[in-house]
């Protein structure tokens, strides 16, 4: 079982909605001051609540943080989560098996930054049409930070450690392309085809979170 859920958050979710956060969610808000990164925060959180909810998980699961930062459940190895924000879109997947996620905006890079990357993915970047290698540089980023947030347990991982454009061993990929110029990727350990990702609008999020607000 693996589902991939990704929402378009913004200025739609209102910031007094942040009291559904789990403690370890608001603390993170809490440290943010720049307005559009705490609406990526907070559209992020509340998204992995939403998710959570569906599939029958307390909100205030014990959470703990590994090495490199990654979240994961504290007292359970029977399910896994991931979660990712940038500018407008948060995204989050919930799975049985190890799992991860990232959605990146594509802006303007320099491709020396791209030296971080497998030698492999350096070269396909190399071999993309010149007015597509911002696209595809952050095809690599998206599959690179998901592949770390899946495979991470407590070691850190070097950006030039795997080819993810080529195939990672046992791991599969998935990559969507979202509207007004962004790009999200999935990576989980080998097991059924990854699913299409579940899109959530804002006004279904705030809908289903009020009425779980009312019951408790």
């Amino acid at each position: 079982m693996t589902e991939v859920f990704i929402l378009k958050c913004g200025d739609a979710l209102p910031e007094e909605r942040a009291v559904l956060l789990p403690r370890w969610r608001r603390r993170r808000l809490e440290r943010l001051r720049y307005a559009p990164a705490r609406e990526a925060s907070l559209g992020a959180g509340l998204l992995w609540r939403y998710v959570m909810e569906r599939h029958g998980v307390h909100p205030e699961e014990p959470v703990r943080f590994l090495q490199a930062g990654k979240p994961v459940f504290a007292q359970r190895d029977d399910l896994h989560f991931s979660l990712s924000h940038s500018g407008d879109y948060a995204m989050c997947a919930i799975s049985d098996r190890r799992v991860g996620v990232d959605v990146q905006k594509i802006k303007p890079v320099h491709m020396s930054v791209a030296r971080r990357f497998h030698f492999r993915e350096r070269d396909w970047l190399a071999e993309q049409p010149h007015d597509q290698q911002q696209t595809a540089f952050f095809q690599i980023w998206a599959r690179k930070e998901a592949w770390v947030k899946a495979v991470s347990q407590d070691q850190l991982l070097s950006l030039d450690q795997e080819d993810v454009i080529h195939g990672a061993e046992g791991w599969q990929f998935g990559e969507y392309s979202l509207d007004d110029g962004y790009v999200a990727a999935v990576c989980a350990w080998h097991g059924e085809p990854l699913p299409e990702p579940i899109l959530v609008q804002p006004e279904e999020l705030v809908s289903a979170l009020s009425k779980e607000e009312v019951r408790q």
